[in-house]
């Protein structure tokens, strides 16, 4: 990956991070004017607030993750074994936020596209980091190789 592009996308990573601090802060006005927008109850409202601020906790685990992972690619070392033990994290985050979103869907349905989103999230990691474990091993072999 071109040194720019890990660039560009931990700029990404940064302003996410920083979006998401603006929104836990803003949260409570945000949740009270959606409820007055969406005509939903105060308990709901709470609920949804709740949950995000729960869902927080995670989200910014895995940003603060991907900035170690693009380090490592910046370092041109993208198959070190800390990249795909970062993967497992930030996908077990996502099930996290899927569990909370399960749980919250009681109050608030639209949660529960939130729950189906981070379960496939979830697959994708998973996937993509066998293919990072099988191309460190790969690495390591040809390294071996005379």
């Amino acid at each position: 990956m071109k040194k720019s592009a890990v660039i560009i996308t931990a700029v990404a990573v940064v302003i996410c991070m920083a979006a998401l601090v603006a929104l836990t802060i803003a949260a409570p006005e945000l949740c009270r004017w959606y409820g007055d927008f969406r005509k939903i109850t105060e308990k709901t409202e709470k609920v949804i607030m709740i949950a995000f601020y729960i869902c927080s906790v995670p989200a910014m685990a895995s940003l603060v993750s991907l900035l170690r992972i693009l380090d490592n690619i910046r370092r041109e070392d993208p198959f070190k074994a800390e990249n795909h033990k970062l993967m497992a994290f930030v996908s077990w985050c996502c099930i996290a936020v899927a569990a909370v979103t399960l749980l919250a869907g009681r109050y608030y349905m639209p949660m529960l596209f939130v729950t189906a989103a981070m379960l496939f999230i979830f697959l994708i990691l998973r996937v993509v980091r066998g293919c990072f474990i099988t191309a460190m091993y790969l690495k390591e072999e040809n390294s071996l190789t005379i």
